[in-house]
């Protein structure tokens, strides 16, 4: 059998392309064993191949190469197939280059397959697919399809209609994204056609690609058949786009919630959603964080197992013989709790374990030999049994911070089977954790089943970080840096940085197995999401890393990451001494400044005397070690403030671990009075040494970080994936994420441009999510009210062109034209708080905004409590709110 390629692609000097795949004439999909292709010109390129015993199929994709055999660039998706037959002896395969960073390819991720592009078939292809010498197969890959429409080609020939839409020729669905269709086309010279959407039952033009004509040579190397594969149909508006609504779990409220949402309440965000027009319903972190039984366990991202999920989202009545445990008085008690306007997290978690535990105390004999339980537990005991023997040790040591276990604070395998097995004493204990997590991730998944069912996506969120005493430390230490703190530098919402307290991770050891852990946790989203979003994503880069004896940000620094060294700073003419650039410079002026009176508190308390400054006496020279101390003191309390900032004093940070040799630049270094105390030609080469570490020598390293490991992510799953790159974004991320087809997040109030103060539409990429607010900001009418005047002003002069003075508070018609300007922005989703969209109705929104918000970065002991005010089926009844909200979307081209 005689193959001839063809492809048409523009390469640079030193490159060509290649063809590989499955037979091994074309490598065995061995792509240093790529077959070479000839170029013709323009772009043109050709590889004629005489295939012996080809079988009845192949499978090949396209490379593009340099002259050293190094693989420069590898096609988007699936290999292409191509069936043989066995009729005639040669085929003439014409195929288009599939781009890596094309808008649509963010289609033929799952949630699109299965949800929101879901359609019955046109016509149903045979399981194989040849046809006769002499006809040309159009084969075109177009996941994004419309309501009862059919696709067709139409074109310049008879056999193609003669461009007579009623006359094109329609393919059939042979299993999505792809369609196709074989006829005999007698044409011998230049064939033009397009593609086009017509619907199947009046004939009417839906959608006509738009451009240049596609074109085909039919007198061009003559062969028993030709196979046209072309990719990516050219719609006429600008990309698929949808709207979502955003709302923890744990905030949701319904008539049967037990004072905190539940995963049963989702249905009903689902339908409330569905009926407005939304087709997505994003939540927060919902794995287990009982680490101390308390409210502090309230934060969603320390979660004791990136696995389990949490016990609090659980519904007890809809467990098979949950009536035995609700009682007149358990009633009265989740009536009391169910009225509360936030969530009481100690008290909930009290009465739904006891009522839990109560109905498995009752159910334990016939649950544990239940043939569906029996099978959720072979397919998730990699996690559940070292998940349940932590939940035992956390409660018999009464901590979950393992390293106070004692002899149990190493894992160990054996440790797991003696506490795993029937003979443990208290092997209840146990096989309670597992009764909660069965039924946990039956409910779940039953939410996702019946959101799907509705139309619409759940989006769930992957936390960059794991919590310092969780199950995943315990088991695998070897994996983190324990001796670590992530977090974030200084921004607009928190001055001195986020300390987030979790581990980083030790990326070189997790590479050892391609990520499996990570691999292992992206198919565990999968199980309850359709699409996720990456929690900072640009930790996967580079992350923000905090030396454990310190407490705020500030003295972070980015790891991994191409450091400063001594020589570097001495070749510039600066006189480098460690105990000046490394060390807190603290003069007399400086505590006087800080302290006042408290002067000599501070001094005898902190301070010893040195090089005609001071220092911190030996053991208190960091903020971990001074916050002990006043801990200890309270007396001393109101100093702490004044003595972070001292320790904060520093020019650079060394790196733990690598002696004085590599050196961090102190972010915000030029504001420290240690920087302004030097003479003006050491900081100005500081200045060009602060830049180039932060935005310049550090692109192509982090571009390479980033491309080792996101790649294993992604390919876990073929779910949607957006990823959270606010902050002090590195210019090479923006290009991984497009490459990857990784959504961006897009916040109209942090622009990403440093020449506006507010996000622009021309600023907004296709693949990203918009939104007005997230849950780590005030939503948008708190905002309106904490912002100074002249900002608020500036705002709504220059973003929603209205005149006049703004009025003190977000009126509706405020809230609204905000949503609109939204709705109309290129983003393929935007996104809303359900506090923003409530903001646009006087009746329905909250009284007080200021009870509105969710998170607050800046206060590490936040309470994540926020409840909606109004019930579910309240907000179902309110159908003029659904139609504006339907009404707009619609006018937003979102519907």
């Amino acid at each position: 059998m005689r193959l001839h390629f063809h492809i048409h692609f523009h390469t640079v000097w030193g490159q060509h392309l290649a063809v590989v795949g499955g037979h091994p004439q074309l490598g065995g999909w061995n792509l240093d064993l790529a077959t070479a292709m000839s170029h013709q010109g323009d772009g043109k390129w050709v590889l004629h191949l005489d295939l012996d015993f080809p079988g009845a199929e192949i499978s090949y994709a396209y490379v593009l190469v340099d002259n050293n055999r190094h693989i420069r660039s590898q096609e988007f998706g699936q290999p292409r197939i191509l069936n043989i037959g066995d009729r005639g002896d040669s085929i003439r395969i014409i195929d288009a280059w599939r781009s890596a960073t094309h808008q649509d390819n963010a289609l033929y991720t799952s949630p699109f397959r299965d949800v929101l592009l879901r359609s019955a078939p046109i016509k149903q292809g045979a399981s194989t697919f040849t046809h006769g010498i002499g006809e040309v197969c159009f084969k075109m890959y177009a996941p994004r399809t419309y309501p009862d429409a059919e696709l067709i080609v139409v074109g310049s020939t008879p056999e193609l209609g003669n461009w007579d839409i009623s006359h094109g020729v329609v393919l059939e669905d042979a299993g999505a994204p792809l369609w196709r269709v074989a006829l005999s086309v007698h044409t011998k010279g230049l064939v033009e056609y397009k593609y086009a959407w017509r619907h199947n039952k009046t004939g009417q033009l839906i959608a006509m690609e738009t451009g240049s004509n596609r074109k085909v040579g039919m007198h061009e190397f003559p062969a028993d058949r030709i196979v046209i594969t072309d990719d990516y149909f050219a719609y006429p508006d600008n990309g698929w786009r949808a709207a979502g609504v955003a709302i923890p779990v744990f905030s949701l409220r319904s008539d049967a919630g037990y004072g905190v949402g539940e995963f049963a309440d989702i249905p009903l965000m689902v339908d409330w959603a569905q009926q407005s027009g939304l087709k997505m319903v994003q939540i927060l972190p919902v794995n287990d964080t009982t680490a101390s039984y308390t409210w502090v366990d309230s934060y969603p991202y320390a979660a004791i197992s990136v696995f389990a999920l949490h016990p609090l989202f659980l519904r007890i009545d809809l467990i098979d013989g949950a009536e035995t445990v609700l009682t007149a008085d358990r009633e009265e008690e989740r009536l009391a709790l169910n009225r509360l306007n936030t969530v009481d997290y100690e008290a909930v978690m009290k009465v739904k374990r006891e009522m839990a535990r109560a109905l498995f105390e009752k159910q334990k004999d016939t649950f544990l030999v239940d043939p569906d339980f029996l099978a959720f537990y072979k397919d998730q005991k990699h996690w559940l049994d070292q998940y349940s023997v932590f939940c035992y040790l956390r409660d018999h040591y009464g901590t979950a911070d393992f390293s106070l276990w004692g002899e149990h604070a190493e894992y160990t395998s054996e440790l797991l089977s003696d506490l795993v097995s029937p003979s443990f004493y208290d092997y209840d204990h146990i096989a309670f954790s597992w009764f909660l997590q069965y039924h946990l991730d039956k409910q779940l998944r039953e939410a996702k089943a019946y959101a799907n069912a509705q139309g619409v996506i759940l989006k769930g969120d992957l936390p960059i970080g794991i919590f310092r005493h969780s199950v995943d430390a315990w088991v695998e230490p070897r994996l983190y840096y324990m001796d670590a703190q992530a977090g974030a530098p200084p921004d607009p919402f928190s001055a001195t940085g986020q300390n987030w307290g979790f581990p980083t991770y030790n990326w070189h050891e997790m590479a050892k197995d391609n990520y499996q852990w990570w691999r292992d946790r992206m198919t565990q989203l999968s199980r309850y999401f359709d699409t996720y979003r990456i929690d900072h994503i640009l930790g996967f880069f580079r992350i923000w890393q905090i030396p454990v004896n310190q407490v705020e940000g500030t003295l972070g620094y980015f790891n991994p990451a191409i450091p400063v060294t001594p020589d570097e700073l001495r070749s510039r003419g600066i006189s480098y001494q460690f105990h000046r650039f490394c060390q807190p410079y603290i003069t007399e002026g400086q505590l006087n400044e800080l302290f006042g009176t408290d002067t000599n508190l501070v001094k005898a308390h902190f301070m010893e005397s040195k090089d005609q400054g001071y220092a911190f006496k030996e053991g208190l020279n960091n903020q971990r070690a001074i916050q002990k101390y006043i801990s200890n003191m309270p007396v001393l309390e109101h100093v702490q403030a004044g003595l972070f900032q001292l320790v904060g004093n520093v020019l650079f940070i060394p790196e733990p671990g690598r002696s004085e040799d590599a050196l961090h630049p102190r972010i915000e270094m030029m504001d420290t009075q240690s920087f302004q105390a030097l003479d003006s030609h050491a900081q100005e080469q500081l200045r060009q040494i602060y830049w180039d570490y932060f935005y310049s020598r550090q692109e192509t390293f982090w571009r390479s970080q980033a491309m080792e490991k996101l790649p294993a992510l992604k390919a876990a799953t073929d779910m949607l994936i957006c990823g959270e790159d606010l902050g002090m974004v590195p210019t090479t991320v923006p290009e991984v994420m497009r490459e990857l087809n990784i959504l961006t997040l897009e916040i109209q109030r942090m622009s990403k441009n440093p020449a506006t103060t507010f996000l622009q539409e021309a600023d907004i990429p296709y693949l990203s999510v918009a939104s007005p607010s997230t849950h780590d900001m005030s939503p948008i009418r708190a905002w309106w009210e904490e912002e100074e005047w002249t900002y608020i002003q500036r705002f709504y002069e220059e973003e929603l062109h209205l005149n006049g003075d703004h009025p003190k508070s977000c009126e509706p018609y405020i809230a609204q034209a905000i949503i609109r300007q939204h709705l109309r922005w290129p983003s393929m989703w935007t996104v809303f708080p359900l506090q923003d969209l409530l903001a646009m109705d006087g009746r329905l929104r909250r009284k007080n905004p200021q009870e509105e918000r969710i998170n607050v970065p800046a206060n590490p002991q936040h309470y994540w409590r926020y409840r909606m005010h109004l019930n579910l089926e309240d907000l179902l009844e309110e159908k003029p709110f659904m139609y504006l909200v339907r009404a707009m979307l619609k006018n937003g081209g979102r519907l």
